[in-house]
């Protein structure tokens, strides 16, 4: 079985995505132990914005469209 090489660029994303959860994680943790609500909001709000991107990223078809983009660049058509 052949293994799929994902484009450089759609692994930068993926793994500022899961930066970006981990990241808003922690500041969820810190704002609830520390009682600070702001920091708890920017924490749900990092969480539900990695979330949204993840369905776009981790998506099976997401490794097509970059393929076909970057065919298409090779063609000179985009």
């Amino acid at each position: 079985m052949r293994r799929q090489r994902w484009p450089s660029g759609l692994w930068l994303d993926r793994t500022l995505c899961v930066l970006l959860a981990l990241l808003s994680l922690a500041g969820l943790a810190f704002g609830l132990i520390a009682a600070r609500p702001a920091f708890a909001g920017g924490g749900c709000f990092g969480l539900v914005c990695a979330a949204w991107a993840a369905q776009v990223l981790f998506d099976g078809e997401a490794l097509r469209r970059s393929r076909a983009v970057r065919a298409a660049r090779e063609r000179g058509w985009y």
